[in-house]
């Protein structure tokens, strides 16, 4: 790769301060680490501001740097030691993206995702790949859930980040009341006397809220939901967890009248 450029002290303090969400929303961008996350962004229309190879990369790695050159994204080489200083991932691949942050419109009234107060990146990234599986691209994330452009959210969403449509919003009860009050709005409730299994919503368009594994759905944004349904278990484990539970609601609601 003759076109990378050594890496500067400068970026390399630009870019560990992206592991933190103040940084990230000051500068408006993100990091997507790995070959599967670029391979990705490639298929998007999101705009990648750099990309960091480490040197003696693999030959699919120069290749899939070759195609972001040819777009005239600027390439940066570090070595081993200082490429593994600015990742966030145990066993880093050997590349990554700086990526220009989105904004999403959100369609009102149309199915969405809502997760409120969910603290875990993983589950909060698990959640927007298993919703984007499912054909569900809006998720909405309350006040107090995790940054869904945090290096493990966008690791966990495997890519799906860059095809949905993500809004964060600090008053989840307010925005689902502002722009959602013509569809059925269901939360999923440990305390529900209404099973999964056969549960029917009023119509075939409807939004789907989560809370914590801890809490579950906070006062004021089940003030909000029309209606409830729990996911009945047999074992002795207190909950489930929230990307499990998720997934089983959307592969339930996406096929009961197959």
């Amino acid at each position: 790769m003759h076109y990378a450029i050594p890496i500067s002290q400068r970026l390399k303090k630009l870019i560990r301060s992206l592991h933190q969400r103040q940084h990230r929303d000051q500068n408006f961008l993100f990091i997507a680490e790995g070959e599967k996350l670029c391979e990705e962004l490639l298929k998007s229309t999101f705009i990648p501001e750099l990309i960091v190879t480490r040197d003696s990369s693999s030959q699919s790695i120069i290749e899939l740097t070759d195609k972001f050159h040819e777009r005239g994204v600027p390439i940066y080489s570090a070595p081993k030691h200082q490429f593994d200083q600015m990742t966030d991932a145990k066993s880093p691949q050997s590349i990554f993206a700086v990526v220009n942050k989105k904004e999403s419109e959100i369609e009102a009234n149309k199915p969405f995702i809502a997760l409120d107060g969910l603290q875990d990146p993983g589950n909060v990234g698990t959640i927007i790949r298993t919703a984007e599986w499912f054909g569900f691209d809006q998720v909405i994330v309350g006040g107090g859930s995790a940054d869904y452009y945090g290096p493990k959210a966008v690791r966990a969403s495997m890519g799906s980040i860059f095809f949905s449509k993500l809004k964060y919003v600090d008053d989840l009860a307010s925005y689902l009341d502002e722009n959602f009050s013509d569809i059925e709005k269901i939360g999923a409730s440990l305390g529900s006397d209404n099973q999964l299994i056969s549960f029917k919503p009023k119509s075939k368009e409807f939004g789907l809220v989560f809370g914590s594994e801890s809490k579950g759905i906070s006062a004021e944004v089940m003030e909000k939901v029309d209606s409830q349904f729990e996911i009945k278990g047999i074992g002795k484990t207190e909950s489930l967890n929230v990307s499990i539970a998720v997934g089983i609601s959307l592969y339930y609601f996406t096929n009961m009248n197959s």
